[in-house]
């Protein structure tokens, strides 16, 4: 059977999914994968095979948490080493992958992989027996869809306890949710009625003044207690003006802004990161602050407690500050340029987690406010 046209269609695809223009970085959205590969089949040499390219298309699911799963099939066109005869090589197999933190600096993903499955090997004797493989690999995200991968397996044979392994080098492309849709749909939504903030007009100060009062507004940031934290589930996101660098002392004092007099709470549902439309007005408050303060920008902050996987709390908490950010910007026409989210996952938390009241706390939302 001639495999000639699966083939071009995987280099294809490859091709045109490399030559996607790149966005900002950014992990990978959760939805449904398409993953073409090309990459080298190195047989037991007690198979009588010789070892060739091979060509391999994957469809899968990636969860909203590390886990993903992958249906391969691999092609590979080959011989035996003692006769020449030609040998086709057909492997199905059905794999689990568990995404590792990702490293942020390089952008890179690593994650383990294990499957099963089976391998016909044509011509040669050896073939429809059960598969067990292992590995792992490294993915690179180009932008919120498209990943370069590198892929290694170690493939068992249960049945002739013979292993052979798998490098590949592949392009996942991620369909599904795309990051306008990582916020609830907004047709329909009637703003609130605008907001008048009010500045302070500063007064004369002298020379020890300013840094003195820096300190108090410092002091003003601190966390709130934990018995003052939202009882409910979901995550409380709370507004966090930063403080400006010390200014230079002048003839004139400058200018002092005041915070705008409003709370922004936005909850999340267990294992949710869309933000539903009733918390709207709440994040539409702090783009009407931000649109009266032209030279302000914000940064929007995820934090979660430390349950459950270290991995899984990261990606938890990129994707509800994301899903903020994007609020403001597709909805509220806050300019991207003036707005960005990251995720901390459990690194930084506000209270130790030994009590409940603690872990509620530490799960939260962060809109940190900076002006030039």
């Amino acid at each position: 059977m001639s495999f000639n046209i699966a083939k071009r269609t995987i280099l294809s695809s490859i091709i045109a999914a490399s030559s996607v223009s790149t966005l900002a970085l950014a992990q990978q959205e959760e939805g449904f994968t398409v993953t073409p590969s090309i990459g080298y089949y190195n047989m037991d040499d007690d198979r009588d095979i010789k070892d060739d390219k091979a060509y391999s298309l994957g469809l899968g699911y990636q969860f909203n948490n590390p886990w993903a799963v992958e249906f391969v099939y691999l092609n590979a066109d080959t011989e035996q080493s003692s006769s020449g005869s030609n040998v086709d090589v057909d492997q199905y197999r059905l794999d689990g992958l568990y995404h590792l933190p990702t490293i942020r600096s390089a952008n890179l993903t690593p994650y383990l992989a294990a499957g099963v499955g089976t391998t016909d090997f044509g011509n040669s004797s050896n073939h429809n027996n059960v598969q067990l493989n292992a590995g792992g690999g490294l993915k690179y995200a180009v932008n919120d869809t498209v990943s370069l991968r590198a892929d290694f397996r170690l493939v068992d044979d249960v049945e002739d306890h013979q292993v052979d392994n798998i490098t590949s080098l592949g392009v996942q492309m991620t369909f599904g949710r795309s990051s306008a849709k990582s916020t609830s749909d907004d047709s329909g939504y009637t703003p609130v009625e605008a907001t008048t903030y009010t500045q302070i007009e500063p007064e004369p100060v002298t020379a020890a003044e300013p840094q003195q009062a820096i300190e108090s507004d410092v002091a003003n940031t601190k966390a709130v207690p934990a018995e003052d934290v939202m009882q409910d589930e979901p995550v409380m996101v709370a507004p966090v003006v930063a403080q400006n660098e010390e200014p230079a002392l002048t003839e004139q004092a400058p200018e002092v802004v005041a915070l705008p007099p409003v709370k922004l709470n936005v909850l999340f549902g267990n294992n949710k990161t869309d933000v539903e439309q009733k918390y709207y007005p709440e994040i539409e408050k702090l783009a009407m602050y931000l649109k009266e303060h032209p030279q302000s920008t914000v940064l929007i902050e995820g934090h979660t407690d430390d349950s459950g996987a270290a991995s899984y709390n990261q990606t938890v908490s990129d994707k509800r500050a994301k899903a903020i950010a994007d609020v403001l910007i597709r909805t509220f026409e806050v300019s991207e340029e003036r707005v960005s989210a990251i995720g901390y996952g459990e690194d930084t938390p506000l209270f130790d987690n030994d009590t409940a009241e603690h872990r509620k706390a530490n799960r939260r939302v962060v809109a940190i406010i900076s002006s030039k």
